[in-house]
């Protein structure tokens, strides 16, 4: 597995702060930000507003429904970007993401490898 071809993939395809963790045994560790554009902020204010009976920006409001939405749109677009990696070069590609409460990006950690690995395992052993 080439690293730097990897990582240039990552930013290539609209992720941020593309940062090469670990490369130890075969694994590479990378940590990364999905930004949210302006139509997926305005898709998430559409939703909190139809779902919630709270006012727009009230802590229910954020915790149970714009944040979570948001998750959910970063998680999907992220998936699909390292189902990519995994195919354009022959790896396997697993990915965690980190609950956020940055309105307009969220955290994740993604981890490469040649070989079968355990996400959780990598982690631990890195103490992430």
């Amino acid at each position: 597995m080439n690293k730097k071809e990897v990582l240039q993939f990552l930013r290539e395809n609209g992720l941020e702060d593309v940062e090469e963790i670990s490369a130890k045994n075969g694994l590479l560790v990378v940590r990364f930000f999905y930004e949210f554009d302006e139509d997926e902020l305005e898709a998430a204010r559409g939703y909190a507003n139809d779902e919630s009976e709270e006012d727009e920006d009230g802590d229910s409001w954020r915790e149970e429904y714009y944040l979570p939405y948001l998750d959910d749109i970063a998680t999907d677009n992220v998936g699909e970007i390292i189902e990519e990696v995994a195919e354009e070069f022959n790896v396997i590609g697993q990915y965690v993401s980190y609950d956020s409460n940055e309105e307009n990006r969220c955290e994740f950690i993604g981890v490469f490898s040649n070989e079968d690995f355990d996400i959780e395992e990598v982690l631990e052993e890195l103490d992430l």
